[in-house]
């Protein structure tokens, strides 16, 4: 019965779907789909008064900042206090692009090489191009979503393939703890002028590495802080560390060494326990010992994702920095059959992580490589930054373009092309003359010239063409060309670029993985990003309101 009436939902949906593409309409701005959030985790945030507030609603407090009438002398006060109370923070984010070609993956597909979960990231932005084929009732009749569950899926068991539930085993007839040592009897004089120091995690927390007002600290505040705390003991003394868990004994770290860091990591990973505050799933006795099996939360969630036809974007990030992002937007736009149709275009994300604009455009442009094609790929170009609009957080009746953000990351299939013989090509792609090649590409030249993606930047490419490789294989199409087949001289079309200041790229590769007739390409990068210190600036705020006070 459940599955007739969701066929018949699916139908009455069809009609509407289709006319808005027909007539190009415009989605909403938060019309995508994310994990869900967990009230619990949001709810002790808010009780413990140390919720993170965005600069712009710190601005709009009437207690804090009463509004101008000029946007400009708002604008104004609000630098003022960004260059005062702004500190800075590093993330590491990874993108990473993929033409499928249609194809969906299989049960054995690993993704571990294309995120890179060696070298784990804090998000994690994955395009993907022609997530479905490109057929006539997929770019003009309703979206075809089956492979998405799929793909979410893989991504979300390889991202958290290190935090999958494990089995705990408390043994009863384990020795006592051995006592802390004691003080010999000819040290009296100086233990009593000494007293011994006894450490807990708020001592920890307020050392200026780990200080509460730091945003690299262990994600705990409030009122998770204070039951944290109650059900933690740490003592330093002879080297000894106790840790204990607040669900129960998970045992002791030695160390003989006195290093700091040690202590520090003991707490990281006892936050991260207390966070992912499991439920039992299995408990059972035997051979005097207990077996425990917890059922552990993903250490990434995902906060976005939009399908436009075969485009399709998917951002996660780590737990911890899930409250702070903000302003989440998404905005496709087509550029393909008509100008406007879904085959060809971009899907673009805008977001505010921490204090900062971000913004991620997954673009497919126009294929091809015959007279004219180029120009039709910088027309795109120019559509996608032209018709791409996010709402102000500034001026409601203002649009924030693309190039209004302060990170901008643009990837996808870009489809451009090396101007050179096929059989040169081949010839330095034998012998890995990169460099050689990359002086005809056309990408190098625009990004160059400043024509198209004027002031963008790209990363050294270190690795070969990426397009068009024959079906499970290393060989590109056209080695042995067949009755019929097309010409296709091998080409670097999936990229990523960037723009903006406080961008680092740490590593730019593509992985071998043959599912599709395209390489997934991926970037590593250090991201700087503004921080508001909030309780700095309280201080400020409370100390000036202070110092007016009609008592005065």
């Amino acid at each position: 019965m459940k599955q007739h009436r969701s066929k018949l939902s699916e139908k009455s949906f069809w009609p509407s779907i289709v006319m808005k593409k027909w007539l190009n309409i415009r989605p909403k701005l938060h019309d995508f789909s994310e994990d869900e959030i967990e009230t619990d985790t949001d709810s002790d945030d808010d009780v413990s008064g140390n919720r993170e507030l965005p600069f712009t609603e710190f601005m709009d407090r009437s207690d804090i900042q009463p509004k101008a009438s000029s946007t400009k002398i708002r604008r104004r006060k609000s630098e003022t206090l960004r260059v005062s109370y702004i500190t800075k923070k590093d993330v590491r984010l990874m993108i990473g692009t993929w033409n499928v070609a249609g194809k969906s993956p299989l049960d054995e597909t690993d993704l571990s090489e294309w995120l890179c979960t060696e070298e784990p990231a804090d998000m994690y932005i994955l395009g993907f191009q022609e997530v479905v084929p490109l057929n006539a009732s997929n770019v003009l009749g309703a979206e075809d979503r089956r492979p998405i569950p799929k793909w979410e899926s893989l991504i979300r068991s390889t991202l958290n393939k290190s935090h999958q539930p494990k089995s705990i085993y408390k043994s009863y007839s384990a020795p006592p703890s051995p006592p802390l040592s004691t003080p010999s009897p000819t040290n009296n004089t100086e233990t009593s002028t000494k007293k011994e120091r006894r450490w807990d995690l708020n001592d920890l927390l307020d050392w200026p590495e780990y200080s509460l007002d730091k945003p690299t600290r262990p994600m705990m505040t409030g009122a998770k802080l204070r039951r944290v705390s109650t059900s933690i003991n740490l003592s330093l003394n002879a080297g000894l560390k106790r840790v204990y868990h607040s669900s129960g004994n998970l045992g002791m770290l030695w160390s003989e060494q006195e290093e700091t860091i040690d202590v520090l990591n003991a707490i990281d990973d006892l936050s991260d326990k207390v966070s992912d505050e499991g439920a039992v799933v299995e408990k059972t006795e035997f051979g005097g010992s207990e077996r425990v099996v917890k059922k552990s939360r993903s250490k990434f969630v995902r906060i976005v994702s939009k399908q436009m036809v075969g485009i399709y974007i998917s951002v996660w990030v780590c737990r911890r920095l899930r409250r702070h992002v903000n302003n989440l937007e998404v905005a496709p736009v087509g550029v393909g059959l008509m100008g406007y149709m879904g085959n060809k275009g971009s899907v673009s994300i805008s977001m505010s992580l921490f204090q900062t604009r971000l913004c991620f455009v997954c673009s497919h442009l126009t294929s091809g490589h015959k007279d004219g094609a180029q120009q039709k790929r910088n027309s795109d170009v120019y559509e996608i930054l032209q018709r791409t609009r996010f709402s102000s957080l500034l001026d409601a009746e203002q649009h924030q373009l693309i190039p209004s953000h302060d990170r901008i990351f643009w990837f996808g299939d870009l489809n451009y092309r090396l101007e050179m013989p096929d059989t040169l090509v081949r010839d330095l792609i034998s012998v890995r003359q990169w460099d050689q090649l990359l002086d005809f590409d056309q990408l190098r030249k625009e990004l160059m010239s400043g024509n198209t993606f004027d002031g963008w930047n790209e990363g050294p490419i270190n690795f070969p063409p990426t397009y068009k490789y024959e079906n499970h294989s290393d060989a590109y199409v056209g080695a042995v060309l067949r009755e019929g087949e097309k010409m296709r001289t091998p080409a670097w079309c999936d990229r990523i670029l960037w723009l903006g200041k406080g961008i680092n790229q740490l590593s730019y590769w593509s992985s071998d993985m043959k599912l599709s007739d395209h390489r997934p390409v991926s970037a590593l990068f250090s991201v700087e990003v503004e921080v508001l210190d909030q309780r700095k600036l309280e201080r400020v705020l409370n100390f000036t309101s202070a110092g007016f006070s009609p008592g005065n």
